[in-house]
């Protein structure tokens, strides 16, 4: 690698202008850099839910639950990430060994996801980046850009269009697949006879050949980028400007821009490059741009987690915060190489790769610019697709944070993968589909089974119905012994087949998760806004498995993708909407809530008798999501007095059973209710109505006037959730502390996954 160019041999940048930048400009580029910083934003949020539709759309099953004990041999549809090794002929050069080695050998379809979750992991990781960058520079993110979800919070980028979001839109590609690289125009030619880019769509679908090409063209690099845009778009227009690769700064942009006004970059390396030359730059007053921006907000959710001493940070040289100490005479070069390290980050492991390289050449002359490039000489690899080490996650850590023996799935599924950028998984991920989809074809393996890639969509057509071998395999039912408040097997698929039985009640179930995939989506992207404009210190990262539950089950039971971009209907404001089945304060609805408020983490419920799910948290606020439960009295599920104050999951899966709480919880086993007065949004404390003694119903001033509703490991959080409900909303008798029956459990409840 040669040095950095000097400035005076970059033609297409102005330097000067960047130096010495009239300050007319100032209220105009802060909006700019903004609304980039909101791009790039976009740009990681726009891959999270389609990458994940994708991902479990893969046929499989998973053990719930299995490091808690409470599931024993029960399996749910949808696959996880798997611990196993790769056999000889499906193994990549670039696949990392793992030790301890895994003793199962991964099946196609195991081995596809895990390269498709370890892409997925690392996307939430490019979205935390990016928005700490957007934080530091004094603008709050936001996850619900109208550049890709609409009011009803229905991802119109999805909507069958020919775009990628700020990026290209396809329909300017060339269609000369000669200029695609090497890799892709090979597939292109092979598979896709008689296609071009122009006719790929964006939707959230199956992965399928046709999606991992998608998926493979969204990670390519910047230089392949710019050869595939027809030469048209790249010159001047009628207004002066090229529809694709302008220079910033922008001298057209107003101040009242947003991000839907910006330009086209035509590569995500490109919109860093852009990003970077308004954070250069220097007014002719003597200021500069970052004099404008700087904001304390950070966070880091791979690296730190608060009130876990045992924690290891997985990215332990990515500084998921930027928090730098500035050297007056040095003004802003360490917050410029920890945004640059950052930027890296990003695009060495996924797309752009090459443009922290030519950021390093543009501002050669500048002393952080010297210092990064002589990082990026340290650690340069000859191999354009493999990350470099610096940006690998740690083994020692994923190992610790998700134990398992000899090595949990999780863990697995990323060290084997760490060394591939996301270009190398989703070209090793295409190879693997277009090699090992054909039902018929003959494999070395003498298990066919295990050398045939499958989608729920494919398993659908063939006709398959759920049978009882596949939730339990085996003569006994371990876990309905073990926990006699578990529904049977036989009941969970006779709901699962009974969901997609019918073209109607198919229709009606796809429609209906459709609704909770979106709904559990919207939850964590607007848990995600209260995140990073500091209304809470928690991030809902336990959401995002929630949200791929969600999403797997709407596959597994009618073999088609939810829609994710119609939306929901908004909650009315002032309602009090309920938790569950036939647990309305307001109504004598026995019904399921509506399925706008159903959600899938702690932190995404909106309001009052909204907590769930068997991850109990206490009373005030605190805790975590992962956590097996909090210190201090408990929140109830169904009767929780203000979100992030419950438990999760909205509907509660009829399976879903508390776990243990930790040793040191001096409180225990113990729940505080509320009353909800006149069916409204007010509360008081009440005392559990005891079934052996009768007390009372008070109305306390306090919690801890009040008498604790107990509970157990193992209890059934529905159980436990009617209780809290009975005594809140005035149906125990007070002289017996008797409940009525609960109804019968609905089949979407049994359907549902419990949170594990």
């Amino acid at each position: 690698m040669n040095e950095p160019i000097n400035k005076d041999a970059l033609k297409e940048l102005k330097i000067q202008e960047i130096e010495a930048r009239s300050s007319d400009y100032k209220a105009a580029d802060v909006s700019c850099v903004k609304a980039i910083a909101q791009a790039a934003i976009n740009v990681e949020l726009f891959t999270i839910p389609l990458y994940m539709t994708g991902l479990y759309s893969i046929y499989g099953m998973h053990q719930i639950g299995d490091n808690s004990g409470l599931y024993p041999g029960r399996w749910w549809p949808g696959l996880a990430a798997k611990a196993g090794t790769v056999p000889k002929g499906r193994f990549d050069e670039y696949d990392a060994e793992v030790k301890p080695t895994p003793t199962d050998v991964l099946t196609v379809n195991e081995q596809v996801f895990n390269g498709v979750y370890s892409v997925f992991v690392e996307e939430m990781l490019h979205l935390q980046l990016a928005s700490n960058m957007a934080s530091k520079l004094g603008f709050t993110p936001t996850f619900t850009s109208p550049a890709l979800i609409n009011e009803q919070y229905g991802w119109q980028c999805y909507n069958n269009q020919t775009m990628i979001p700020h990026i290209l839109d396809f329909k300017d590609c060339d269609s000369d697949l000669d200029k695609l690289s090497r890799e892709v125009r090979d597939y292109f030619k092979a598979h896709f006879n008689g296609e071009s880019l122009q006719d790929l769509r964006v939707n959230a679908t199956e992965l399928s050949k046709e999606q991992a090409l998608l998926f493979l063209l969204i990670e390519e690099t910047e230089e392949d980028a710019q050869k595939i845009i027809a030469p048209q778009y790249l010159k001047p227009g009628a207004d002066g400007r090229p529809k694709y690769f302008e220079n910033a700064p922008f001298d057209w942009w107003q101040p009242d821009y947003t991000e839907t006004d910006l330009p086209l970059f035509g590569s995500i390396g490109h919109m860093y490059l852009c990003y970077w030359n308004y954070l250069e730059i220097q007014y002719d007053d003597g200021t500069y741009l970052l004099d404008e921006l700087l904001s304390p907000v950070q966070r880091d959710y791979f690296n730190v987690r608060p009130g876990d001493k045992d924690y290891k940070a997985q990215f332990p040289k990515i500084d998921g915060s930027l928090n730098p100490t500035e050297l007056p005479e040095n003004r802003y070069d360490d917050l410029k190489l920890k945004l640059i390290n950052n930027i890296n980050a990003i695009t060495d492991q996924g797309e752009g790769q090459g443009v922290v390289e030519t950021i390093c050449k543009r501002w050669g002359h500048k002393t952080w610019a010297k210092k990064a490039w002589e990082s990026l000489l340290a650690q340069k690899s000859e191999d354009k697709h493999t990350v470099e080490e610096k940006y690998q996650p740690n083994e020692d850590a994923l190992k610790a944070d998700y134990p398992g023996d000899p090595v949990s799935g999780s863990a697995c599924a990323r060290i084997m993968n760490k060394r591939k950028d996301h270009f190398l998984i989703f070209k090793q991920t295409l190879e693997l589909i277009v090699k090992y989809s054909d039902p018929s074809s003959k494999h070395k393996d003498k298990n066919k089974d295990k050398e045939r890639y499958l989608t729920w969509k494919d398993w659908h057509a063939e006709g398959n119905r759920w049978s009882k071998d596949m939730l339990n395999p085996g003569d006994c039912d371990e876990a309905k012994a073990q926990h006699p408040d578990l529904p049977g097997v036989e009941e969970i698929v006779n709901a699962l087949n009974n969901l997609s039985r019918t073209e109607k009640s198919k229709t009606e179930t796809h429609q209906l998760f459709s609704q909770s995939a979106v709904g559990t989506i919207k939850g964590l992207t607007t848990a995600l806004d209260r995140y990073w404009s500091g209304q809470t210190n928690e991030f809902p990262g336990p959401a995002m498995g929630g949200s791929g539950d969600r999403v797997s089950i709407c596959w597994a039971t009618t073999g088609m993708a939810p829609d994710l971009v119609t939306g929901i209907a908004p909650q009315e404001d002032g309602v009090l909407y309920h938790a569950c089945q036939g647990m309305s304060y307001t109504s004598d609805n026995v019904g399921l809530p509506p399925a706008q408020v159903f959600h899938s983490c702690k932190g995404s419920n909106d309001c009052k008798a909204q907590g769930g799910c068997g991850f109990v948290h206490s009373t005030t606020p605190g805790g975590s999501c992962g956590a097996s439960g909090a210190k201090g009295i408990k929140s109830a599920p169904a009767d929780n007095k203000c979100n992030n104050l419950g438990g999760c999951a909205v509907p509660i899966s009829a399976s879903q059973l508390f776990p243990s709480l930790p040793a040191d919880d001096s409180d225990g086993y113990k729940m505080q209710l509320f009353s909800f007065y006149g069916k409204e949004n007010h509360f008081k404390p009440i005392s559990y109505i005891t079934p052996d003694s009768g007390d009372s119903q008070l109305d306390c001033a306090s919690s801890d006037e009040t008498t604790p509703m107990p509970y157990q490991e193992g209890d059934a959080v529905y159980k436990i959730a009617w209780q809290a409900y009975c005594n809140a909303n005035g149906l125990a008798d007070l002289s017996t502390g008797e409940i009525p029956e609960p109804p019968k459990a609905d089949d979407i409840r049994l359907a549902l996954p419990p949170s594990t």
